[in-house]
């Protein structure tokens, strides 16, 4: 049987990592491995996992690593023919490991599955990635290559070939001290094919301390995306050369998200923005032809509208409609209803 190696990466999550841990072992068996990094947390961490004794493997850091590092370590720990990454405020769903296994195939390199999300008591709520944004099948390679991004998943809804790992790891620990996770899922598409599943694996925990959130901050948390970006071209370009693969240089003007986190950055603080080049207007076109031509006609009549309003509306208004999108519990209620009332409509009208 297929031997799947389960990494969970810790710091300082002491609150959460047993239930982590369990939510593996309790549905482990001989061809599973349980691999749990500590990157030197301060808080009660590593009693807990000395706790479970020989039930997992242990890899402690003498000093800390960050994410990508955490990554680093673990895998080079491991030796499963499958390797899935679990970050250790998130939990296996039960079945997750049967799952796993039943769908695996040869020469597939990269699995996306959604997850369900949970509070920080671990109430499960609705699916993440959204049932409405579909996750890319296909030739992700393709879509990487021409346009930097795809529709995708995170850490813990992410499982690997350990061929595929193995020729693009371990990767490079400062670059990706956060998001290593978008290291993988930009690289690994380029060594084998991808398979994306609607099936919930894990609990993906929404709480004060994720990273992705940045709840306090919403210009640190764009202004992070741009240097993440500008770290996962950069590979892209790197491996698909070493490769051989066509690769468009100009990836950054290709990758839409990458452009609405540009324009994000300009609206909220221009005076600091990091691409002396951009203007609203400017960045609007690039995003303009950034969308794809294969995408539904109701997806690009609101992409086209989005990246209009972003580029050419009044800059309060712009402003405001930036909030309302990345920070959804700041939506007037009246907002919120017309929105879901006009993207039913749009889609009746284009069926």
């Amino acid at each position: 049987m297929t031997m799947l190696s389960i990494i969970i990466t810790n710091y300082n999550y002491a609150h959460f990592l047993p239930v982590a841990i369990d939510s593996v072992l309790s549905q482990a068996d001989d061809t599973v491995e349980l691999i749990v990094v500590d990157d030197v947390s301060s808080d009660n961490s590593r009693a807990i996992i000395e706790g479970y004794g020989e039930r997992i493997t242990p890899v402690l850091h003498d000093a800390n690593r960050g994410h990508g590092g955490a990554f680093n370590s673990g895998f080079a720990a491991s030796r499963g023919d499958l390797v899935m990454f679990l970050d250790a405020d998130d939990f296996l769903l039960p079945g997750a490991i049967d799952t796993i296994r039943a769908n695996a195939e040869k020469g597939v390199a990269i699995y996306h599955y959604r997850m369900l999300i949970a509070d920080e008591t671990g109430a499960l709520g609705d699916l993440f990635p959204p049932e409405q944004q579909s996750l890319a099948r296909g030739d992700i390679a393709a879509r990487l290559l021409t346009h930097g991004r795809y529709d995708g998943t995170i850490t813990s809804g992410l499982v690997f070939s350990r061929a595929a790992l193995e020729q693009v790891m371990p990767m490079e620990q400062e670059a990706f001290r956060q998001g290593g996770d978008g290291y993988l899922s930009a690289v690994v598409p380029l060594y084998g094919e991808s398979r994306s599943f609607d099936t919930p694996l894990s609990g993906y925990r929404r709480h004060g301390a994720n990273h992705s959130s940045f709840q306090s901050n919403l210009l640190k948390r764009t202004r992070w995306y741009l240097n993440h970006d500008a770290e996962r071209h950069r590979e892209i370009i790197r491996h698909a050369r070493a490769l051989g693969l066509p690769v468009e240089d100009d990836l950054p003007r290709r990758d839409k998200a990458h452009l609405e986190s540009r324009l994000v950055s300009l609206l909220l603080a221009p005076e600091s923005h990091p691409f002396a080049e951009d203007t609203r207007q400017r960045v609007a076109r690039h995003a303009l032809r950034a969308i794809p031509d294969a995408a539904p006609l109701r997806t690009k009549l609101g992409q086209r509208l989005w990246f209009v309003l972003l580029g050419h509306g009044p800059k309060a208004v712009a402003r405001k409609l930036v909030m309302w999108k990345l920070e959804p519990g700041s939506r007037p209620v009246a907002v919120a209803k017309t929105g879901r009332f006009l993207r039913t409509r749009l889609g009746l009208m284009l069926r």
